[in-house]
């Protein structure tokens, strides 16, 4: 089957975040008039297979409480993960949930204490430092720094081992590949933390949600693959949502080895009432690792091109503006700070001026200052003239 990326499908009036929800962090921001690079959510149709499975179950007209996880379902999962990161799961290990921070909320609940400390390494995505507050445990930060060499972000790993050895740090949250920064973390990276964690006796929380988006000359590494010593200290969180399109359908997968882990994780899942999966998810999730592949190849030859047209832009037409080239995932992380504006000045040229929604640095971490995420899994026409109105905006100064 093709797959078409090159064609325009106008998102708006479709109870939309990224389209119809400005008004909630872009107040006097007319939707119309904007151009939406924000929200890791896509701006194509699921594959065709993920909609025909969604309307025969719809056309059955029968929604009751569904059972659960099948046969079918593990051996979607197991084989679209042992295909694309060469992990052998044993599908015991598989745990439903319904999304990835949901996922890293009960793990948060499970295994630490009020008062306990949960480490990050900012910047990075906002919801992990909200939830950590939420439920009233202490944001330990190791933040990342740029390597001005290479231009990419690297783990200070003095810091992160002085941050595990403090005895309340009891949980670390991996992102991998790296939102908002784009890194997809080596096998020597991965090693380190995986050996560094034990030593200190910190589990970890893998968040691989965008493990399947790597892009050229980079390859995605399960921290729970490299050893059995991790496999039996990490929760490793995939989902098909960012990959296919999903995120409404809210289901994720928690790979959980270590038996005692797993029972005392599902029994949190049973304390917030949070096993029952929603029934559309886990049939979109099985077809999309069942027929996705063909899908994904397509979509990343697109994000490549998007991205390839976005450096040359910005090189040619965007003074003092860089971008620090991900390894993965669809979004990009943009320097302004060569501008020679403020944080605050960025962030209203962009918003206020060009009229295009990202996310904002600091939104990351107070290390984002100066820098915005922007999302190139769209149609080029969206790109061109977010590109164009931020070249008139700064050409406006």
């Amino acid at each position: 089957m093709s797959y078409n990326f090159d064609e325009y499908i106008d998102r708006y009036g479709t109870e939309s975040t990224k389209w119809d929800a400005f008004e909630n962090r872009f107040p006097g921001l007319d939707a119309k008039g904007c151009i939406p690079m924000w929200v890791a959510d896509t701006d194509f149709r699921a594959p065709q297979e993920v909609i025909d499975a969604i309307v025969a179950k719809a056309e059955f007209g029968i929604f009751g409480y569904p059972k659960g996880k099948g046969e079918s379902f593990d051996q979607a999962v197991t084989g679209w993960i042992c295909q694309r990161h060469g992990w052998q799961l044993d599908p015991e290990w598989i745990v439903p949930t319904t999304g990835v921070v949901p996922a890293i909320t009960h793990a948060i609940q499970a295994f630490t204490q009020e008062g306990d400390g949960v480490l990050i390494q900012p910047p990075v995505y906002y919801p992990f430092k909200n939830t950590i507050q939420k439920n009233k445990r202490r944001v330990i930060e190791n933040p990342l720094f740029l390597n001005e060499e290479t231009e990419h972000y690297e783990i200070d790993f003095a810091d992160f081992e002085h941050k595990l050895k403090d005895p309340k740090t009891k949980l670390f949250i991996l992102c991998n590949p790296h939102n908002p920064v784009g890194r997809v973390w080596s096998e020597e990276d991965l090693i380190k933390v995986g050996e560094l964690c034990l030593k200190h006796h910190v589990l970890v929380f893998a968040d691989e949600i965008h493990s399947d988006l790597i892009l050229k000359g980079s390859r995605h590494i399960p921290l729970g693959m490299l050893d059995e010593r991790f496999n039996q200290h990490v929760i490793t969180a995939f989902s098909a949502s960012k990959t296919f399109n999903l995120a409404g359908l809210q289901t994720s997968v928690v790979i959980l080895p270590e038996r005692g882990i797993r029972q005392r994780y599902l029994e949190q899942l049973e304390i917030n009432q949070a096993r029952d999966i929603n029934i559309f998810g886990t049939i979109a999730l099985e077809a999309a690792y069942t027929h996705g592949t063909d899908y994904l190849k397509a979509f990343l030859e697109h994000v490549e091109s998007n991205l390839d047209y976005a450096l040359e832009y910005t090189e040619k037409h965007l003074q003092g503006v860089r971008i620090i080239k991900p390894q993965g995932t669809y979004l990009v992380w943009f320097d302004f700070r060569g501008t020679g504006l403020t944080a605050d000045q960025i962030d209203a040229l962009i918003i206020e001026k060009a009229k295009v929604a990202v996310d904002l640095g600091r939104w990351f971490g107070e290390e984002g200052a100066g820098f915005l995420r922007f999302n190139f899994a769209c149609h080029r026409s969206t790109l061109v003239k977010a590109l164009e109105q931020i070249k008139e905006a700064l050409e406006a100064l």
